[in-house]
């Protein structure tokens, strides 16, 4: 690697390996909303306290504001000596898989239900 592609890397996170990043994903149930958000596992890990094997981060995430829903989901995640995960709690929401984030995305944007113009016409009378 040359030397102004080894700077090159110092700014653009580059060299790094293509795991750097976990990617996460919750589910708000006060705004029912899926957010997604990424690990940093190079800077983002603190060792455990409690276990000198383990490594552990804490992330606040918010939602979108979509609809006029603000609220906060906390994930604490614990790893494991090779950066996996180990287990995991979440306050305000849940987990999700990347599928099913990717359901709830597509719940999420979908346009609102209209009212069915014929169950409207049958009340009236």
């Amino acid at each position: 690697m040359s030397f102004l592609s080894k700077l090159a890397s110092l700014f653009t996170g580059g060299g790094g390996g293509g795991n750097r990043n976990y990617p996460i994903y919750v589910f708000s149930t006060r705004c029912r909303e899926p957010i997604m958000a990424e690990i940093d596992l190079v800077n983002s890990l603190s060792r455990d306290d409690e276990k000198d094997n383990q490594y552990y981060t804490r992330k606040v995430l918010q939602g979108s504001g979509k609809n006029r829903c603000f609220t906060q989901v906390e994930v604490e995640i614990w790893f494991d000596r090779g950066k996996k995960v180990s287990h995991y709690e979440v306050t305000g929401g849940r987990w999700l898989t990347a599928e099913e984030y990717d359901e709830e995305l597509i719940r999420f944007n979908a346009p609102p239900e209209e009212e069915d113009p014929v169950a409207d016409d049958s009340q009236s009378g």
